[in-house]
């Protein structure tokens, strides 16, 4: 039998949609639409995370990294790790985060849940611990493990990216710790990514001889030129350079954003005192 499978049949074939997943974005998505009140920017950001995370876990990447490619599979979980997050966060004005942590149950755990060196070990200790051959496989094989993996990614990695991202500005890490809280988390991602690079193929079994689910292994290997050894050393450098660089991205953005704030801070009282001078004599 010829195999019929091309690039762009799978691209078109090879979506799950899963209806727990489409409600929970539909609801998430129309909850914030009506209930939040926030500026446009802030609203692109939430649909945009909302938009990544159900391509992310519903489009033909899910399949590649479920059943063929552990490259595509980093290429999700960065995507649940450093993409969605803060997209979401970014989405939440201030006063609706204020009218949030008026409730006790919500102010308590976040208080909790927002202390740095807290949010800052859940998040990278999840994401590497998930990683560790045995659990990965584990989760591989068991469709339900694989879910709750999904959803400590989501949840851990929200709490990492609270306390830079905090809607209320008084409560967001100083620039100086938070430049040094990111470049701590791109270290480790750096040596987990610098790992898996240079680890040899057979630590993820069922990426040597897939089920082929989809007929689409023949396409791989053949048409793509995807071997398991460029597969496994893809993901490695997936998690070591483009992850890290959104950590620097980050860092980037917190840095202009303190030299525009501290700009901001002199150049005001300085066009104050000159308008005093220009006053009446």
């Amino acid at each position: 039998m010829v195999n019929t499978m091309t690039t762009t049949r799978f691209l078109f074939t090879a979506w799950d949609f899963e209806w727990s997943i489409n409600i929970g974005c539909v609801v998430l998505l129309a909850a914030y639409l009506w209930r939040v009140r926030a500026g446009v920017w802030r609203s692109i950001s939430f649909v945009l995370g909302i938009v990544v995370l159900v391509l992310s876990l519903e489009s033909p990447l899910d399949a590649l990294g479920d059943d063929y490619l552990f490259s595509a599979h980093m290429a999700q979980h960065l995507l649940l790790i450093l993409i969605v997050p803060p997209l979401l966060l970014i989405g939440i004005p201030e006063q609706t985060a204020r009218g949030w942590l008026r409730i006790h149950l919500v102010a308590k755990a976040e208080h909790w849940l927002g202390r740095p060196v807290l949010a800052w070990f859940a998040g990278i200790f999840v994401m590497t611990l998930w990683h560790v051959p045995v659990f990965y496989n584990f989760a591989l094989a068991h469709e339900g493990v694989h879910i709750f993996q999904h959803i400590s990614f989501l949840v851990t990695a929200t709490i990492f990216w609270w306390p830079v991202l905090h809607p209320l500005p008084e409560r967001r890490l100083g620039t100086g710790i938070a430049v040094f809280y990111l470049f701590a988390a791109a270290a480790e991602n750096s040596v987990l990514g610098i790992i898996l690079t240079f680890m040899a193929p057979g630590h993820y079994p069922a990426y040597l001889h897939p089920d082929d689910d989809y007929g689409a292994l023949h396409l791989i290997r053949d048409s793509w030129g995807v071997s398991p050894a460029f597969d496994q050393r893809l993901g490695g450098l997936l998690m070591w350079i483009p992850g890290c660089s959104i950590y620097f991205i980050a860092i980037l953005a917190l840095l202009a954003f303190w030299y525009a704030k501290q700009d901001t801070d002199v150049e005001i009282p300085r066009r104050l005192a000159m308008q005093a001078d220009a006053g009446p004599r």
